[in-house]
């Protein structure tokens, strides 16, 4: 059976992918093998700057941290390292989900085998996937634990998709929808809202049969918006879009760990609910963001991601302990307020008409 490496419990791990602007024009540029091969000459840097599927993309991910304020204090000192090596390129970093009016087929991939093979099997589908993310690994204790959490966070999965939009543009046009990258990677293969499991042994089984039919080679070509991680022996969201805030990053974070950490401590099983419910969610988040309508899929109630944000939150509150834990999870009570990057890149383009004046502003904010 496929082997689960097991992690210290709510260890963390944070990846992100930056799109790579030209300082001048702030369209997407292809720096992504500069800034990289800069980064490599720093020893602190050099093991945790990856390359991305296009080389207008490059991302960080953090060591395995014990904490989210260990990881936001190695992320504080890490991207300022990395954005002053892009500066002196003359590129910047830019944290959404997808740039508002760069042209898909003017992005050259990665000169990475892996890469080069996605682009030519994916073909047209694979044209317009020029989008970034947030990924966020838990470690988990054991498989079964694994299984117990993924299937809990697997029925929340469009909250954490409505509390970070930031791709509401493509290709120089408002798309009506909050997250489109979200839409973007259904169309991929092996990818969207991942089923559901009854226990590790029937992921692991599926696993293998993928492997013996060569439809996979490994358990990361599951391009799942939550995906258990045998490798690393962590459950590992990636429904996210991507924040422009690092504070939101981390609140982000802070909430996944501390509800992964609540449903692991209480007896109750996660209940079995229709793939159609989930997919109503997942498109309410994506199409209206914070105002989209979200079925509990518990008590059956529905109402506002706005509102139902709130519930959820009480449910992780207990294991929110630090005063830095609160400070981020109060970053998500305010993006109710002022909205996701995707709310104000809209609000900021319905007032200037200048898709450069969105980008400048929301990236003054990352550290904020």
């Amino acid at each position: 059976m496929l082997e689960f490496a097991s992690s210290p419990a709510f260890t963390l791990g944070i990846e992100i992918e930056f799109q790579v602007l030209d300082q001048e024009t702030l369209a997407l540029a292809p720096g992504g093998p500069i800034i990289l091969a800069q980064a490599q000459r720093d020893p602190t840097l050099a093991p945790w700057v990856k390359p991305e599927y296009i080389r207008s993309m490059i991302e960080i991910v953090t060591p395995v941290c014990r904490s989210v304020e260990e990881a936001h204090g190695w992320l504080r000192k890490a991207l300022r390292k990395l954005f002053e090596i892009a500066e002196g390129k003359g590129y910047r970093l830019y944290s959404a989900s997808l740039h508002p009016f760069s042209k898909a087929l003017e992005q050259k991939v990665w000169e990475d085998v892996r890469y080069q093979n996605i682009r030519e099997e994916l073909q047209i589908v694979g044209r317009p996937f020029i989008s970034q993310g947030l990924h966020i690994h838990v470690g988990m204790p054991s498989a079964g634990d694994c299984l117990k959490a993924y299937r809990w966070l697997r029925l929340y999965l469009p909250l954490f998709l409505a509390l970070t939009t930031s791709s509401p543009f493509y290709e120089g046009e408002m798309t009506g929808l909050y997250s489109y990258r979200s839409k973007l990677f259904e169309a991929l293969p092996l990818a969207g809202y991942p089923r559901d499991f009854k226990d590790y042994e029937s992921f692991a089984q599926l696993v293998e049969t993928l492997l013996e039919y060569q439809i996979i080679q490994s358990s990361r070509d599951l391009w799942w918006d939550l995906r258990p991680h045998p490798l690393f022996g962590t459950l590992e969201l990636r429904v996210c879009d991507l924040p422009s805030k690092l504070a939101e990053i981390l609140g982000i974070a802070t909430l996944a760990r501390a509800y992964l950490m609540s449903v692991l401590e209480s007896p109750e099983e996660a209940p079995e609910v229709p793939q159609e419910i989930l997919r109503y969610n997942k498109w309410q988040a994506a199409r209206h963001g914070l105002d989209g309508y979200f079925v509990d899929p518990v008590s059956g109630r529905k109402n506002t991601f706005r509102e139902m944000f709130k519930e959820f939150l009480f449910q992780a509150l207990p294991r929110i302990e630090s005063r830095e834990e609160r400070s981020w999870i109060g970053e998500l009570e305010e993006v109710l307020e002022r909205g996701t990057s995707a709310h104000r890149q809209i609000d900021l383009y319905l007032e200037t008409g200048d898709f450069r004046r969105v980008i400048q502003s929301l990236g003054e904010e990352f550290w904020t």
